[in-house]
């Protein structure tokens, strides 16, 4: 598998994850997380796929804006993408930021993420 190909599909996978029409589908979410989903949030919390499931639908959706990209394929069928997320939620005058890192999986036929954390940082 070839990792400039693999680093793109996870891109456009990652910024498939933060839109508003994804978090508000609880089948696309399905879709794109495994069963063993597990995340660490910017704010300590951990979450498990059912979470995610029942949580992301049910909020208004931030404005998520992704850059500096990296990737790294850590085994055939796993890679690891990095990268620097600007956060703007319905509910806050100024925007959060952080540093992501996403693990995702291929099984034969999809990406899937199975771990995200993300560790809030300086404004950038």
């Amino acid at each position: 598998m070839h990792s400039d190909t693999t680093k793109q599909q996870l891109i456009e996978l990652e910024q498939l994850l933060v839109q508003p029409a994804t978090r508000l589908s609880v089948e696309l979410l399905d879709r794109y997380l495994a069963d063993d989903f597990h995340e660490i949030s910017a704010t300590g919390r951990c979450f498990g796929k059912a979470d995610v499931l029942q949580r992301l639908p049910a909020e208004t959706p931030p404005v998520i804006s992704q850059q500096d990209f990296d990737c790294r394929v850590l085994a055939d069928g796993l890679a690891q993408l990095t990268y620097r997320a600007t956060i703007q939620r319905a509910e806050s005058n100024s925007p959060s930021y952080s540093v992501r890192s996403s693990l995702w999986r291929f099984d034969a036929e999809n990406w899937q993420m199975i771990f995200h954390q993300g560790t809030a940082c300086n404004p950038f």
